[in-house]
């Protein structure tokens, strides 16, 4: 098992095609390569072989080879293209990965010489499920960021403080932290934290005291944030019902398949009548 852990190669991949309004010619959109083996591999380029003679070059190391190390993985995005060339001469690829019948495989140039990634990585989203059971949700957490940390939903102003030295210093205001000290010379009071206006002229009398020592700071209102970033989202919340397995995984799927009948009579009724 040890022998056969480490001897050869090993890689299985993923890619993804797309077409864009942004260029003539579908490209690979994303990659995912990952080496199976407890040893290193040494990659000189990556193509994308379609059909039996057409090579596109996805990524080439020669310069600077990648080393792919053990059970490691290597993943990334690529933008539009402006075309295809062979010979210093522009070539439409649209008709051929275009093609159902276009056969596309991931090929590497490696250390041991051309290697055909014989498997795909399986992939799995929950959005395959919920088109078989419609009680399944797709839950993403939205959050808020500022300069790389984030801003949790119950933080109501964001102060940016910039010390003498240069160095950043971000503090989150909760509604009710004048009840508590967060600052070593003085205390926020409830009328500071009305609104942004007051909590900075509130910043400024501590300044002014000597209470304050920055260079400059910046106070962001956070609910006027949120208006701006989160305003395609509704401002009510909707609770989570518990479902238990036979609701679930038999009448959840039953409606389902319910569901989808009708759809599809209603495409068909509906495509008669064009």
């Amino acid at each position: 098992m040890n022998y056969r852990r480490k001897a050869g190669q090993y890689v299985r991949g993923s890619f993804s095609t797309t077409s864009s309004v942004a260029c003539n010619d579908m490209y690979l959109s994303s990659l995912v390569i990952e080496n199976l083996k407890d040893r290193a591999i040494t990659v000189f380029a990556i193509y994308l072989r379609a059909g039996t003679n057409y090579y596109i070059e996805v990524e080439n190391f020669e310069t600077s080879p990648m080393v792919l190390g053990a059970f490691q993985t290597y993943r990334k995005e690529y933008g539009p293209i402006e075309f295809y060339s062979v010979n210093l001469k522009r070539i439409s690829l649209r008709p051929l990965l275009g093609a159902r019948k276009t056969k596309l495989r991931l090929v590497l140039s490696t250390g041991d010489g051309k290697y055909v990634v014989p498997l795909e990585i399986r992939r799995w989203t929950p959005t395959i499920t919920f088109l078989r059971n419609h009680l399944t949700a797709v839950i993403r957490p939205v959050r808020s960021t500022y300069k790389g940390q984030h801003i949790g939903g119950n933080v109501r102003f964001v102060i940016d403080f910039q010390n003498e030295d240069g160095r950043d210093e971000i503090v989150p205001i909760h509604p009710r932290d004048f009840e508590v000290k967060i600052f070593r010379d003085f205390q926020l009071s409830q009328e500071a934290l009305e609104t942004k206006e007051t909590l900075e002229a509130f910043l400024q009398r501590q300044a002014e005291s000597g209470k304050l020592v920055c260079k400059k700071w910046t106070v962001i209102d956070m609910q006027a944030w949120r208006d701006r970033q989160h305003s395609d989202y509704s401002e009510t919340y909707v609770e989570a019902p518990v479902y238990g397995p036979l609701q679930y995984y038999v009448i959840g799927r039953l409606s389902t398949m319910y569901l989808n009948w009708k759809q599809r009579r209603e495409n068909a009724s509906r495509a008669r009548s064009q």
